[in-house]
């Protein structure tokens, strides 16, 4: 009972519905055609064949060696669950091939076949064989959708072109080369869901992972003894699987380095120089609670040694409103922000700190001029490289940022996504979606695990904060729907 929904033998049946009926033969009579696989050979049946055929997306004769097994699998990858798997025998031993397939190694049970016995089976569930014969043992092979698929695209071989295979893809071997890793890159904003998102992309059974999350290769990992092009671009793209990718451009990867966004001035020139094809998303986060989460994460001291050192430990002895403070005071000093105004410009006085404002003649003439990006690409020389601990509220600046990225690149190469979007119920699918296809995938595809990453819990932000940090933000708010348009109208309420 156990394989009964796991395998189903197909027998020549024409009590279906002509349209519907699957054609084989279990072999047990001479074939009546030539083709020696047990299909009739009339008129019906080859028109039956021909609409089945058009259906059929894979089809190889698969030849295991003598005293070769393939040990118990199961078929992952996003085709397995739009396809059918049908086995035609063409050269086996009945005694001595040994093939399984249940729903578990445990209820696997052998399926005894004979050539021209046609079967289709489940390949998400569990199988194996074993060849304990003296000669080769072949199978053709096939999978096929059904009609409510659709419309399949079929690319016309040259004969003798070869193709290359994967468990996830298949490639025409004239074809490598032709997607040069990384395709696509997460730039931002740090505690803004990229880690979630990045989890969520590599879900997509096209795309391969990094060598590591946060390749850093374009910031404080950059190879400064690298003095050409190509080996800058042969050093960063060996943090990637880059010479197998080659070979199966089907197949893509991305970086996520949610650093980059703050440091154009770094980054870009090196972007320009050693990717300029990327595809880069964005994602944004309500910059409070951004800088909040932000403080929580280089504060905590749960991690690994590594992760603790790069989190630094220049706030441990500060509580938020001291950092934001203090990064507020910095970009007043290098006059990054002349319309924030203290009253009386007594920052050392607690209600009149709490008082302060945006004086919103001065912004406006301010915001975007030349004086604004020399003074912000200072701040930016004084970002430390290997700690988390700085740039607290200037993270969350976000047109500032992105302003300086859309200068060097085309539009079209940025997606920008909020992480409130994803909070909503299928929120993460449409989100997810939006990325597979900016960066070239079919967005069909549904993730399996939607849940949140690299997420905690913190402490609540004192009212007076909160307040002050939403005059701060609040014109900035209005700046990045400018340039990102409607859609980010009032995206957080202040």
């Amino acid at each position: 009972a156990a394989i009964e929904p796991i395998l189903k033998v197909l027998n020549l049946s024409h009590e279906e519905d002509e349209e519907e009926n699957v054609v084989v033969n279990d072999g047990a009579d001479e074939p009546s055609s030539e083709n020696g696989i047990g299909l009739p050979n009339n008129s019906k049946t080859s028109e039956k064949s021909n609409k089945k055929s058009k259906r059929i997306v894979r089809m190889l004769l698969a030849s295991l060696p003598p005293g070769v097994t393939i040990p118990i699998h199961h078929d992952t990858g996003e085709w397995v669950r739009h396809t059918h798997r049908v086995h035609v025998p063409v050269i086996t031993n009945e005694d001595k091939v040994l093939f399984r397939v249940g729903p578990t190694e445990q209820t696997m049970e052998r399926i005894r076949v004979h050539p021209g016995h046609v079967f289709e089976m489940n390949n998400q569930a569990k199988h194996a064989v074993s060849n304990h014969w003296d000669n080769y043992r072949v199978h053709l092979i096939l999978d096929y959708v059904d009609e409510s698929f659709g419309t399949i695209q079929r690319i016309p071989l040259n004969p003798g072109e070869r193709l290359l295979q994967t468990r996830r893809s298949i490639d025409r071997e004239s074809d490598c080369g032709k997607r040069v890793p990384p395709t696509f890159c997460i730039i931002g904003a740090q505690k803004a869901g990229t880690t979630s998102l990045y989890d969520y992309m590599n879900q997509h059974p096209l795309i391969i992972r990094a060598r590591r999350r946060e390749t850093h290769c374009l910031d404080w990992r950059w190879n400064t003894k690298c003095v050409t092009t190509m080996a800058r671009k042969e050093y960063c793209t060996k943090f990637f699987y880059a010479k197998e990718l080659l070979k199966h451009p089907s197949l893509l990867t991305g970086d996520s380095t949610p650093s980059y966004l703050v440091s154009p001035d770094l980054v870009i020139p090196r972007m320009k120089e050693c990717f300029p094809w990327i595809k880069m998303i964005v994602m944004l986060r309500n910059p409070i609670k951004r800088s909040h989460s932000q403080y929580a994460m280089v504060t905590s001291q749960d991690g690994t040694e590594q992760q603790l050192k790069i989190r630094g430990t220049e706030w441990l002895k500060k509580n938020f409103e001291t950092v934001v403070k203090e990064d507020i005071l910095a970009m007043k000093d290098i006059g990054l922000i002349p319309y924030w105004k203290i009253p009386n410009d007594k920052k050392d006085d607690e209600d009149a700190w709490f008082s302060g404002e945006v004086d919103y003649e001065i912004f406006e003439k301010f915001a975007g001029s030349p004086e604004e990006e020399k003074a912000w690409s200072e701040y930016q020389k004084g970002m430390p490289m290997m700690t988390g601990s700085h740039s607290l509220v200037a993270r969350g600046m976000y047109e500032l940022q992105i302003r300086q990225w859309f200068k060097h690149f085309d539009r079209d190469q940025f997606l920008v996504l909020k992480l409130e979007d994803m909070a909503v119920e299928g929120g993460v699918q449409r989100c997810v979606r939006r990325a597979f296809k900016h960066v070239g995938l079919p967005p069909d595809y549904r993730v399996q695990d939607v849940s949140p990453k690299n997420a905690r819990s913190y402490n609540p932000m004192c009212d007076q904060t909160k307040a002050l940090l939403e005059r701060f933000y609040a014109p900035h708010n209005r700046r990045l729907e400018a340039i990102l348009g409607e859609e980010w109208k009032n995206a957080w309420g202040y």
